[in-house]
């Protein structure tokens, strides 16, 4: 069996859950500093999408919808930045996670699909998406959104085809995928 094999076979607990939950709560705090400490536009640029999930991970809903918004009109001056395609997919990740929180499943649907339209990055082409979104919807019932952007991942997450096809076997089959190293930003 493969480590990818093996990640997914281990039941994903809700345990579990709260650990990934915790990790990304006790990350935040910095994430927030290092945009507060951004000097300009290309440095907040940098910033903004990490500081929208962590901000989303704390719970201030405001600040998480204002980060990803101003990181998706900035993007449109940056698009030759590295972080352009990790802007554009956490920005609408985390538009996508609010979205649901205000059980507004269909714009949560449509920024899931728009996080997925971008050329990728240095992070996402090597380590891949999140899969946050992904696997909130699906909890929510709504495979062939997910299985769509799967697709989508395809298109830049290269090195990645081995967890997307077990991910889209999983989700087939009518599981929930465990997306260990892909569930938080």
């Amino acid at each position: 069996m493969s480590y990818e094999e093996e990640t997914e076979d281990i039941p994903f607990t809700a345990e579990m859950e709260a650990e990934f939950r915790q990790i990304a709560r006790d990350n935040a705090p910095a994430r927030l500093a290092q945009l507060a400490k951004a000097q300009d536009d290309t440095d907040a640029f940098t910033h903004l999408p990490y500081a929208a999930a962590a901000a989303f991970h704390l719970e201030q809903f405001a600040d998480a919808r204002q980060f990803a918004e101003r990181a998706l009109v900035l993007a449109s001056a940056f698009k030759v930045n590295w972080n352009y395609g990790n802007a554009i997919h956490l920005g609408h990740t985390v538009l996508g996670l609010l979205a649901l929180n205000a059980k507004d499943n269909a714009t949560a649907i449509n920024e899931l699909y728009e996080s997925g339209k971008m050329p990728g990055s240095p992070q996402l082409n090597s380590f891949g998406p999140t899969m946050q979104l992904a696997r909130a919807l699906l909890k929510e019932g709504h495979v062939e959104p997910v299985l769509a952007y799967l697709n989508q991942c395809r298109e830049f997450w290269e090195m990645g085809g081995i967890w997307l096809d077990l991910w889209e076997r999983k989700i087939r089959e009518g599981h929930i995928p465990n997306f260990f190293q892909h569930n938080n930003v």
